[in-house]
């Protein structure tokens, strides 16, 4: 098999970012002037920050964009951008199950749902906890990763015949 790539759904979508865009710009502009007629250096402050937020923003949708699952002949990788990044062998994956409501809890210490905002359509269940690297560098063990795939039974069979 060598190593096959699938693109993952989910995160910040380029309507909402356009919209925090526009709304920060907006709320930058107005508050920097009010706040400049007491003193420069905060408004200039708050300009940099919201400038800051701007480039933040943008970095994490594109990082939404370039989402994948790479499944190779020894290992299983998520880059699923700053939600959720992990390296798994393909041994430790005990199934792939089609997401249902019941298979994804809304609130669990266990599982974690790259597709959010959207809901994911396969769940990938672990034989043991796995250590998982979430947003700013924080790290947790999970036994289910929730993921969104343009084709989730192609998934699941490239998935099951890896294990």
């Amino acid at each position: 098999m060598s190593q096959r790539t699938i693109a993952l759904d989910g995160g910040l979508t380029a309507p909402l970012a356009i919209g925090f865009g526009l709304v920060l710009v907006i709320e930058g502009a107005v508050l920097h002037l009010w706040v400049a007629e007491r003193s420069q250096a905060w408004a200039w402050t708050i300009t940099a920050l919201n400038v800051v937020t701007l480039v933040w923003l943008w970095r994490e949708y594109r990082s939404g964009q370039r989402s994948h699952l790479t499944v190779s002949d020894s290992d299983i990788a998520i880059d699923a951008g700053s939600r959720l990044r992990c390296r798994v062998p393909r041994s430790a994956l005990a199934t792939v199950e089609a997401a249902t409501w019941r298979s994804v809890p809304d609130m669990a210490r266990d599982f974690v749902n790259t597709a959010k905002p959207l809901e994911p359509n396969i769940v990938l269940v672990f034989r043991e906890p796995i250590e998982v690297t979430l947003a700013l560098g924080i790290t947790r063990r999970v036994s289910r990763i929730g993921l969104r795939v343009a084709d989730g039974d192609a998934a699941r069979v490239l998935l099951e015949t890896a294990n």
